[in-house]
């Protein structure tokens, strides 16, 4: 889990990472299959963890991610976008998700090559 105070830090972060894991894969023997999942929102802190709503979406939305993927919710795509990211998303549209009683709708990072 990571957390960070910028949309548009955190998203290029995970795609960093997504792309290092991939060519450090292609040069071993042993696939690093990576999924990432995003919420933007609010989390408690306790003791040294965080926890709450938005982190438990967050690890719901990471469920519905393919190897090398980053799935986001609506939230952190306009987060995103108010903070004025040049980010590209795929809709995939709202998802059911296991213990969020209403659908929620997600998004695919776009990764440039």
């Amino acid at each position: 889990m990571l957390w960070f105070p910028d949309p548009c830090v955190v998203i290029e972060a995970c795609l960093a990472l997504l792309d290092e894991y991939e060519e450090v894969s292609g040069e071993t023997l042993i696939p690093l299959w990576v999924r990432m999942g995003m919420d933007w929102g609010a989390q408690t802190v306790r003791r040294d963890d965080l926890i709450g709503h938005d982190v438990n979406l967050a690890s719901r939305i990471s469920d519905l991610a393919d190897a090398g993927e980053l799935m986001l919710s609506q939230a952190t795509v306009e987060a995103a976008r108010e903070a004025g990211a040049s980010l590209e998303f795929d809709d995939m549209g709202p998802t059911l998700v296991k213990g969020i009683p209403d659908p929620v709708h997600v998004f695919r990072a776009v990764r440039d090559f």
